[in-house]
Formats: C-alpha cells, structure tokens, sequence
C-alpha cells in the first residue's frame, strides 16, 4: 500500500520548477501512505511521485516509480496473484525483485494496457506512461478499494493522487471551491456519493476504469471490466482467492470480530494473529481465536484524542468521514504493535445476502424464519437504511442540492445493470457500488493508511464477487442456516449449530465506548442549530431520532474537514 501522485502536461511544454514542486509537496502529504520510501522521475511532460509502505520485497530494489523499456510505473496496492502472471512472464524478462509491482510492469510491457489489467486480481491504483505513445494511463481496481483522484490544474496540467486533501494541500495557489452537491451527499447518505468530490474540479476515476491521457490535451475514459457469470464457482474457489491474500514479508494481522465472515477467513488462512475490538461479542471471537490456535489481541480504543485523531484523518484524506474514528483507533493499535498488513471482512454483508434490506425475489417469502419474514415487506426500501430524510432537518446553503430519496434511487437504478444476472444478484450489486463504493471503502482506506498499515479485503476481490453473485438466492439463504449459508456450511466442521443462532450483531461495540462518540455529535449538531447551520425539526422522541444521530456525526465530521483544510 502507498501513496501515488502524477502530472502530465500535455502539449510538448515540459514540466517545470513549478510542476516539480507540486510533486514534491504531493509525496509530503501522503507520507503516511508510505513511511518507508519514496521517489520521483519527471521526464517531459510527465512526472510521477511515489511514497511506499513496503510489504512484499522490503528492499530498496523494489522501490517506485519503476522503469521499462517502454513504461514508467508509479502503483498503490497489491497483485495478490502476480505469481501466476510471473509464471508467464519468465525467460522474457529479468526480474529484479520478488515484488508484484514489477510483475505488473512486465505485464503492461509484454501485454499493454487492457490484457495485463484482465489478468490481474487485487486492489490498486496506479499511474502508467508509455513512452513510446506519450500517453499517461491512470486505473482504479474493479470494486474501487483503492482511491484514484484526478483534476485539471489551471494551466491544463493532469494531477493525479491518491487523495483529494493531497492534491489541494499541493496547490495551495488554487482556489478550490466546494462542491455542494457532493456535501449535501454527505449529510443525506453519511458520504458524497458523487463522482466528483466536495471540491467541483477533482474527480474519482471510477472503479473498473482507467484514464488514457493523450498528447493532444484530451483524454478518454475506458471501461476494463463488468462481473462475468460464474456459476461453477465453488467454496473450495473462494478458499483458494482469499489464501491468496496471505502473502506479505511483514507482520499481519486478521481483524476478528468474532462473526461469521471474519471467523471464515480465520478457517481459510493460516496462523495470522487476531486483533479484536472491544465488543459484546469478545467471548465468540476469544473462542474462535482458540479453535484455530491464534494469539487473541483484544484492543479497546483510547479515545482521549479522538477528536485530533478524526480531524488527523480526514486532513490527509480530504473529504468529511462520517466513520472513521473507530476503524483509525484499531489501526493506530495494530501500527504500535508493529503490524504493517491487516485483513477485513469488509464487503461480506452485502455481498452474501447479510441484511435484511437486500431485496431477493426469488427466495418465496414463506420459507423465511418468522423474524425475518417480519420484515420482508420493507425490503423494497433498499436504500433507505442509509438515507437522512429530508424532511427532518434543512441546510439552508445547501438548499437546492438536497436530494430526495426517489430521486436517489432513480439515479442509482438507472446506471447499476447486470443482465446476466438475478434480480438479487443486482441487489447486492447495488450495496457493492454504492454503500461500499462511496462510503465503507474511502473509510478504511483513510483510517488505515493514515496509521500506515495496509487493510486486505478479500470479500471484494472481483473472483470472488462474480463467483458469489452468480449463486442463486436460496443457496445463500436456506431454512438450516439462514442467511450466509455457504460460510456456515464451511464452518459447521468448526463450531455447533449455537455459533450460527444467535442473533446478527454487525459491527457492535460497547454502548459505553459508542455512547462517548455520539456526545460528540450530539454537542456538534447543537452548536451548528446554534450557528443556524442546520435546522431540524422535532426533539428525537419520533421517527427522526436515528435521522439526528446521524446528523450529529455527520456535522462533527463537517467541522473537523472545514478545520483540517481551515474551510473555517
């Protein structure tokens, strides 16, 4: 995991002192990223930054930005199966190192753009200039894990960064402006689910896409990939991806929560010590952690700099995090401890069917548990378990840019699409590029790297993903096991039927620790009333008591983003 940063000016001007010490100010801030090394190669029209936090091949011969005969190569990330592409690569070229970056760079040398980019599997960024072609490629893994931004400097300059905070800290001579859309976003669904960030000239490139910058001053958008039906995908596959997330030449760790996707990837690697958040399900983890003969880490967060920590994070990251406080106090953890690599379940809820709300019509509502089948009827309102409805509170400046939850929901329907699909593979589909893409993602990355440690999601990797979506509802959900069967079925050989029974927790901590986070947005969203920032309506006792809750975090986040980028 790293830091990357690029310019490209296009035209045959050259880069100039001034470009170089944006590069240079790039790789400053995103030093966390990557502690253990950096580089910088500026040739013409192009200048690539790189800041590492080295976890396959530590040494320096495997530091960026990395050269070809045709290719200079700056990459965020990793390629969990760059051994079976080295395989093919072998008695081509001569290899330097062990590490998957230059594995890749072989790949775009032998192959180009669109074939190596097909072959690998992982989470990634990176910027690309061919210098045969003049061309500047920027690309974004398929489930968007790793965060790509993009913008257009006065003077027609591309920029390019690992974070939106980068690049305005970088360009300090800019005056971005926000971009109200995307933060009325945020007080609405708790993230900008926005392509274009708070601030209206810095972009994401999108998941599954690469930029193709050309010397003409254009540039297009190219689309590598979409999930393929995959339905002789088996549990025995998926325990093969996810072993595959183990390799690393530094001290790792799994996240436990004591649930059923973390304890499935505690069964399907081997001897990573497991690191545990302080919760009401401690007890299950601790006894996982046992089965599988693991040092057990419980962690209870110091919260005595939470407020510093949060403001910390969302600086380097550069848009408001209503979530990150929790996740960056566990990685803080992990960093002291020594950890430089961590795996999450992330991902596993709404991939295999985990929530309620996942709409799944081909499952028949009558052979639901009677707790579930409760419920069912308010599944069509998919999206409405992240929505803050508008109704119950007004930002007067954002008036106008408030979206409803129709509209929302019209928008998103309209560009989501698998028609080789299911209707409930759609479903989840949905929860992975818009909850997950937009919120859970950019949360953990900021939260980790800001501690420099690397966070593996093997639940999102695009195998697995295809694999999964393309299994019918009732394997996912059946009468014996409930919803996540396949994991259970895995887990029966482990644990009795009572590890599968209780009730469904999600990420839960103790209602002390989550009580002393919620003052805070309690007192933020008082004092932005105060101010007449915001206006809500009622006192919390009706139906906008969860609305103002969120609310709440939500304003604690603004005004830590206005301070850390003095938006004051």
């Amino acid at each position: 995991m790293c830091g990357i940063g690029g310019l490209f000016r296009p035209g045959g001007e050259g880069l100039t002192g001034y470009h170089e010490a944006i590069l240079e100010r790039l790789m400053e801030n995103m030093h966390l990223r990557g502690p253990d090394g950096s580089g910088l190669t500026v040739r013409g029209e192009v200048g690539l930054a790189h800041t590492r936090l080295a976890i396959i091949d530590v040494n320096e011969r495997a530091g960026q930005p990395m050269e070809s005969e045709d290719w200079v190569l700056s990459c965020n990330g990793e390629i969990y199966n760059y051994r079976a592409i080295k395989e093919e690569l072998v008695g081509r070229y001569e290899f330097r190192t062990t590490s998957d970056t230059e594995v890749l760079l072989m790949a775009l040398q032998e192959w180009g753009m669109d074939t190596a980019l097909g072959k690998c599997a992982g989470m990634f960024a990176f910027l690309a200039y061919n210098k045969r072609e003049r061309v500047l490629y920027a690309a974004r893994d398929r489930l968007g894990i790793k965060p790509l931004l993009m913008a257009l400097l006065d003077d027609g300059t591309f920029c390019f960064a690992s974070s939106a905070g980068a690049i305005v800290k970088a360009t300090p001579d800019i005056d971005w402006q926000v971009f109200k859309p995307a933060l009325a976003s945020f007080f609405v669904l708790g993230a900008p689910f926005t392509r274009t960030t708070v601030y209206d000239r810095i972009e994401r490139v999108s998941p599954a896409h690469y930029v193709r910058c050309l010397p003409d001053g254009t540039f297009e958008t190219v689309k590598y990939w979409e999930p393929r039906y995959r339905p002789g995908f088996t549990m025995d596959d998926m325990v093969s991806v996810v072993r595959e997330y183990q390799v690393s030449d530094v001290k790792s760790a799994l996240f436990l929560s004591g649930g059923v996707d973390s304890t499935f990837l505690a069964a399907a690697m081997d001897s990573l010590d497991c690191f545990h958040l302080t919760s009401p399900e401690t007890r299950y983890a601790k006894n996982a952690a046992k089965v599988f003969g693991r040092k057990f880490v419980c962690v209870t967060p110091d919260l005595a700099d939470y407020e510093t920590d949060v403001e910390r994070v969302i600086g380097l990251h550069g848009e408001p995090l209503m979530s990150c406080g929790i996740p960056n106090s566990v990685t803080r953890e992990l960093h002291a401890k020594g950890y430089k690599m961590a795996i999450s379940a992330n991902g596993a809820d709404e991939l295999f069917h985990g929530y309620y709300r996942t709409l799944s019509p081909e499952y028949t509502p009558d052979y639901l548990p009677f707790h579930e089948r409760r419920t069912y009827r308010f599944l069509n309102q998919q999206l409405a378990h992240l929505f803050r409805n508008s109704d119950h509170f007004r930002i007067e400046e954002l008036q106008g840019y408030i979206p409803t939850l129709r509209e929302i929901g019209n928008e998103i329907l309209d560009k989501l699409s698998l028609p080789d699909f299911s209707v409930s593979a759609n479903h989840r589909w949905l929860e992975l590029m818009t909850y997950v893409l937009f919120d859970l993602n950019p949360t953990l990355d900021a939260a980790s790297m800001a501690n420099s440690v690397e966070v593996r999601v093997p639940f999102l990797d695009h195998r697995i993903v295809e694999g999964v979506l393309s299994w019918p509802a009732e394997r996912l959900i059946t009468t014996k096991y409930g919803r996540k069967s396949p994991m259970k079925e895995y887990l029966a050989q482990y644990f009795p039927m009572a590890f599968f029974n209780r009730p469904k927790l999600g990420f839960s901590i103790f209602s002390d620790l989550l009580g002393d986070i919620e003052v805070l947005g309690t007192k933020a969203l008082a004092a932005g009333m105060e101010t007449g920032f915001i206006t809500v309506q009622g006192k919390g006792e009706d139906g906008n008591a969860r609305d103002r809750k969120y609310l709440g975090l939500c304003c604690f986040s603004y005004e830590k983003w206005k301070q850390s980028l003095n938006y004051v």
